[in-house]
């Protein structure tokens, strides 16, 4: 008797058939996702001999790091149903910041570091205040955002410039052995993870995302979930930033211009519905490899690099197509 309420209390065991075939459905997209993966791994480890060499695994994930900790930040305003597009001219402001106040003091190195979280939490919360006071589409609000802070970068530094420490640079992109990088990797990803998944906050928001009249009817706090939202990619976004800054190791105030496409996209492929109320941080995981090993392969097979741009439109499409048509289904 006791077995019996303990299979109903707990249904994440999978112990029916309606429970897996439940479980199947929503999660479809994400082994798409992974199988895909894993057929892409396999071709490119036949098409080019060096692609499993550690050493260029170790590049691919350092050169990737950055993307999947702003694809994360792009899924909070994903799942209220907008897309942020602020995040490339935050992670340009932030790196030209990074450049101009650091030294070879260590003092200034956590001092650029704070003022980095600091501006990148303040650019989401305005982004937030002008969706949520200012009634503006988050598309239209973070537009006029991006043209304000990419403007901003170029103030600062009109010229790429400067450097990062390289102690500094070569701690946070391959400390400890690459063992560095990967456990903050894992730390922001579980956390991302949890606060999605397993927080009121994280709720509120798909719930939002999925009706936002439905979910003012039933007591969440809509404007609050919103802001809190947008302060979470900004302050992603900014550890993104130090994260890109530590990889390229020097001031580019354009630097961030190809991560509000490319994130957008790795968000959509990981099976984030750009309607809103749903999102996958394991999904994410998967779509940004996928990204990372196409443009990896192409750069080892002697691509010319524009292929990597029509490579992902191509993603980006066929990845919004099969979102709609599971939506339509």
């Amino acid at each position: 008797m006791k077995t019996d309420v303990k299979k109903e209390k707990i249904p994440w065991l999978l112990s029916t058939k309606h429970n897996r075939q439940m479980f199947l459905r929503r999660k479809t997209d994400i082994m798409m996702v992974y199988g895909f993966l894993i057929l892409l791994l396999v071709a490119a480890a036949f098409s080019s001999e060096v692609f499993m060499k550690p050493r260029n695994l170790y590049n691919l994930f350092s050169a990737n790091t950055g993307l999947l900790l702003v694809t994360f930040a792009q899924l909070f305003v994903i799942s209220l149903g907008g897309v942020d597009l602020s995040v490339g001219s935050v992670i340009s402001v932030v790196n030209v910041v990074l450049i101009t106040l650091m030294n070879d003091s260590p003092v200034s190195w956590f001092a650029a570091i704070a003022a980095s979280l600091a501006i990148g939490a303040a650019v989401g919360l305005f982004n937030g205040l002008l969706v949520v006071k200012g009634n503006m589409q988050p598309i239209i609000a973070t537009l006029a955002t991006q043209t304000i802070f990419a403007g901003a970068a170029l103030f600062v530094m009109d010229i790429p410039g400067g450097t990062m420490p390289s102690a500094l640079s070569k701690f946070i992109a391959k400390g400890w052995g690459y063992k560095f990088p990967m456990l903050y990797v894992a730390a922001i990803t579980a956390a991302v993870w949890l606060v999605i998944n397993r927080t009121g906050f994280g709720r509120s928001l798909m719930a939002v995302g999925g009706s936002e009249q439905a979910a003012e009817s039933s007591g969440i706090p809509v404007a609050r979930t919103k802001i809190l939202a947008f302060v979470a990619s900004g302050l992603l976004t900014a550890v993104a930033a130090v994260c890109i800054t530590a990889y390229t190791t020097s001031g580019n105030p354009l630097v961030g211009e190809a991560y509000t496409q490319r994130s957008i996209t790795t968000a959509v492929v990981g099976g984030a519905a750009l309607a809103g109320g749903r999102c996958s941080v394991v999904g994410c995981l998967a779509a940004v490899l996928i990204m990372g090993i196409i443009n990896n392969l192409l750069n080892l097979l002697g691509m010319v690099a524009y292929y990597q741009y029509v490579m992902q439109g191509v993603i980006l499409v066929a990845a919004l197509a099969v979102s709609a048509i599971r939506i339509k289904r």
